[in-house]
């Protein structure tokens, strides 16, 4: 009989092994998950479909001839409002365009040519220049006087996705579709790529057709703190 038990007892003793190192298990497992659970997760970054930081540059080549640059030239800081940008066109003529980003939208503040004194055109209220991410559906107006005072009506719808292929590269960039009125109306198409900014662009105006892709873009190097 106590043969039997011990028997019994020798038995029992890799069992209860096991169900102590299943337990011991399960409880590390659920500490970590518990852990895991605690982490906050990142924040998701949202899509910039206009990037502006100084010394950034991107080349586009026109489809009829020649071509023009961009340029982030400086980044202004203003008391009690966000910062300031002013991109550089350059196309034979120089133009200084002034951009900041707020709530969702890129204002454009002002345009201006700084080789003809006078020619400049302020915005005030800024305008609305480009939703910021970029969201299929969204529409915005625009009525005002442009650098040349001519009075514009720009009607702005974003459609959607498209595969655009440009001398720089293949991306996946968001259609935009501008009808603009006052003066010769017009149909301007842009597409942006997220991370890079604009890719190409198109504008038809009666029979007449041209647009300008992106040919390279060189984007500065963050500086990293010490």
């Amino acid at each position: 009989m106590i043969r039997l038990i011990e028997y019994e007892i020798s038995r029992l003793q890799p069992m209860n092994k096991i169900t102590n190192l299943t337990a011991i298990a399960l409880a590390t497992l659920a500490l970590g998950s518990s852990s895991t659970a605690g982490k906050p997760k990142p924040a998701k970054t949202e899509a910039d479909y206009f990037p502006l930081r100084v010394d950034d540059t991107w080349t586009y080549r026109n489809s009829e001839q020649g071509g023009y640059t961009l340029k982030v030239l400086s980044e202004e800081p203003q008391q009690g409002a966000p910062n300031r940008y002013v991109v550089e066109f350059l196309s034979g003529v120089k133009i200084h365009n002034v951009f900041s980003k707020v709530a969702g939208w890129v204002l454009l503040h002002a345009e201006s040519y700084p080789e003809h004194e006078g020619l400049k055109a302020t915005y005030e209220p800024p305008k609305q220049y480009l939703p910021n991410p970029l969201v299929a559906g969204q529409k915005w107006e625009w009525t005002g006087k442009d650098s040349t005072l001519t009075e514009r009506r720009e009607s702005n719808r974003v459609v959607g996705f498209e595969s655009i292929t440009v001398p720089a590269g293949k991306f996946r960039a968001v259609k935009v579709v501008s009808e603009v009125t006052g003066g010769a109306a017009q149909t301007r198409t842009y597409w942006y790529a997220a991370g890079v900014g604009l890719v190409k662009s198109t504008t038809e105006a009666g029979q007449t057709k041209y647009g300008s892709e992106l040919t390279d873009y060189s984007f500065a190097k963050k500086k990293v703190a010490k």
